[in-house]
Parts: C-alpha cells; structure tokens; sequence
C-alpha cells in the first residue's frame, strides 16, 4: 500500500496549497511553470504580472481594457496566459493567438474588437496544431493547479515574496493598489 499511495502522488502532478484570492504557500513550483508556460508579453518593466484569460472571457476583456493605462507608467509586464474553455470557439481563438506571427497584435485584435453583447473575442478561430494544443493543455494544467478554475486568474509576486492568487477581476477602484504590491 505505501508503495502505491507513492505511485499515486508521482503519477498526479501536485496542486499548489492557495486559498482563493489568497496568498501560496509552496509557490515555487506554480512560478516555474508559469515562467516556462506559453504566454504573451506586454510592456517591459521589471513588475511581472500573470493573467490566465480565456479569449472568450468578458471579464477577462475588461482587465485587459483596465490594465492598458497602468503597463508604462507601473513598470509593468503583463504576461498573458491563454486557456480555452469557456465556450465552443475559446480553444481555437486561444490556438490562434498563439500561432499568429504576433500573438501580442493577434491578442490585441481579439480584445479590440470584442463583442461585449455576445462576450466572444475578435479573432477568428482556427484548428490548432500539436503544439499549441499542447501548450494550452499545458497552460489549463496551471490554472487548475491555482485551485479553481476561474478566469481571470492574476498571479505575482509580492514585494514581501510571497506570491498572490487573484480569482476574477478586481474591482476598478482596487487595481493600482494590487499592482503597487508586485514586485
């Protein structure tokens, strides 16, 4: 029995111990993969921030609208994670995203020309090629090691190195406040 109970915590990768919208315990496992996962970067401050996001995802289209003023005047990069679940077409528009030429202008497009009556991205979906398959299975490996799956899902470090879990969106009002927090 002990050898199978070893077998079974080999064979199921770990989660990382967070409350929701709460701070990690065991972060240094979530922060490689992430910092190995497929993301797009926007800006180039030495402020990391994390966002996993569905293309389909309005809340996930208004923290980016929200985020845009703050990436040069914050020193902030945003790295974008995509994952593609919450409708039909997310999967292919996320696959798009990252098999564009520019995955950042494809991303743009997608949020520029968001539909916010029927909450479905810009970008026209494709059918993915074994690589971002794997990268987006890889990227949804990330999202539900955070505990829940939730979009947007924000995660950095703080300037006490611990490292932050935020479920959802934050409130308007809240926003500069948590990106004075990164490190």
């Amino acid at each position: 029995m002990p050898g199978f109970l070893a077998l079974l915590l080999f064979l199921v990768p770990p989660l990382v111990a967070a409350a929701p919208n709460g701070t990690v315990r065991d972060a240094v496992p979530l922060l490689q993969r992430l910092e190995h996962a497929h993301w797009i970067a926007q800006g180039h401050g030495p402020h990391i921030l994390y966002v996993i996001f569905d293309p389909n995802c309005p809340y996930c289209h208004a923290l980016y609208d929200e985020l845009q003023p703050h990436i040069h005047p914050d020193q902030l990069t945003v790295r974008y994670v995509p994952v593609g679940y919450l409708a039909p077409s997310s999967f292919g528009k996320a696959a798009a995203i990252l098999e564009a030429k520019n995955p950042l202008a494809a991303m743009q497009k997608n949020e520029s020309g968001f539909d916010k009556t029927s909450h479905h991205g810009a970008i026209a979906e494709i059918l993915p090629n074994a690589a971002s398959t794997n990268a987006l299975h890889s990227n949804m490996g990330i999202l539900k090691a955070t505990g829940q799956k939730i979009v947007p899902t924000l995660i950095y470090t703080r300037r006490d190195n611990t490292v932050k879990i935020i479920k959802g969106t934050p409130d308007k009002t809240d926003l500069p406040a948590v990106l004075k927090e990164i490190r």
